[in-house]
C-alpha cells in the first residue's frame, strides 16, 4: 500500500481544532508529527487537492512541495480592516458547535466571514448580521452575493450594537470577532460596545443558547460578563496577524 505524505499548517493555539476536524474527515490518517505550527501526516490520497474541504487550517502542502491555501474562499471578494481569518471563523463556528435549526446572531459581521461560514460549511436555519460600517455592509453584500446564498437564509443591515431592533429570543448562538481597541477602535469605546451586546445577549439568546466571541479585551469581556450572571470560558489563545486573541465560550448560569 502506498501512502502519501502531507504537512498542514494553521494559526498558532489552533491545533486541537485542526486534529479534530482532519480527524473526522478523514480517520484513516496516520500523524506523524504535529507541533502547535504544523501537522505532518500519511494518507492513501495520492492529491493534494482532495484535502480541500479542511475549513480550519490555512495551508497544506504535499510531498513535492505544492502547496494550497485552505484559507483562501472563492466567494471572499468584499474586505473590511481587521477582518478574521476564513480558517478562524470556521474554527469559532466549530467551537459553537453549530445545528442546522440554529439562528445564529453576529452583530460585528465585518465582510460577513463568520454568518456565510456558518451558512455554507454548517448548513445552519438563519443568520442575522449587523455593522456599524457601511463598507462593512457593502463587502458584506458582495460575498453574500457572490455565494449565491438565498436571500431568506440571512438579514443583513447597519446598525449601532446599541440601536439593533430585534425584539424575538430566538438567538442560538451569538459568534462574532469583537472590535479589539488595537487596529479598528479604542479600548474606552469598547466598554460601552462590550456592556451593549451582553444586554443584547441578555435579551435575545434562548435559555441554552451561548456566545463564541474572539477578542483581545480579555479583562474587560470578563469584567462586562460578570461571574455571577455568566459562565465565561476562555478555550484558545490565538496567533492571528500578529495580535493575540482569545476565544472566549459564554453561557447563562
Amino acid at each position: 500500500m502506498i501512502e502519501f505524505t502531507y504537512k498542514l499548517k494553521f494559526l498558532r493555539g489552533t491545533l486541537k481544532f485542526v486534529s479534530q476536524e482532519l480527524k473526522e474527515k478523514y480517520p484513516d490518517i496516520e500523524i506523524i508529527e504535529e507541533n502547535e505550527f504544523e501537522t505532518v501526516f500519511r494518507s492513501e490520497e495520492e492529491s493534494v487537492e482532495k484535502f480541500r474541504n479542511l475549513y480550519s487550517p490555512t495551508h497544506i502542502e504535499d510531498s513535492h512541495g505544492r502547496v494550497i491555501n485552505l484559507s483562501r474562499r472563492e466567494w471572499r471578494k468584499g474586505f473590511v480592516p481587521a477582518g478574521i481569518n476564513p480558517s478562524l471563523a470556521y474554527i469559532l463556528c466549530m467551537v459553537a458547535k453549530l445545528k442546522k435549526e440554529d439562528i445564529l446572531l453576529d452583530p460585528f459581521c465585518g465582510s460577513s466571514v463568520i454568518p456565510i461560514t456558518a451558512l455554507k460549511y454548517f448548513n445552519i436555519k438563519r443568520v442575522i448580521c449587523s455593522d456599524i460600517s457601511s463598507k462593512a455592509i457593502s463587502a458584506s453584500k458582495e460575498n453574500f452575493k457572490v455565494v449565491g446564498i438565498e436571500e431568506s437564509r440571512y438579514k443583513l443591515f447597519r446598525s449601532d450594537i446599541k440601536n439593533i431592533k430585534i425584539s424575538k429570543r430566538n438567538i442560538d448562538k451569538i459568534v462574532s470577532n469583537l472590535p479589539y481597541g488595537i487596529r479598528v477602535g479604542d479600548h474606552s469605546g469598547n466598554v460601552e460596545v462590550y456592556k451593549s451586546l451582553e444586554l443584547l445577549a441578555k435579551k435575545l439568546l434562548r435559555k441554552k443558547g451561548l456566545l463564541v466571541l474572539l477578542t483581545q479585551e480579555k479583562k474587560l469581556i470578563r469584567e462586562v460578563f460578570r461571574r455571577e450572571e455568566w459562565n465565561v470560558k476562555s478555550l484558545a489563545r490565538v496567533n492571528e496577524g500578529g495580535l493575540f486573541p482569545e476565544i472566549f465560550v459564554i453561557r447563562k448560569k
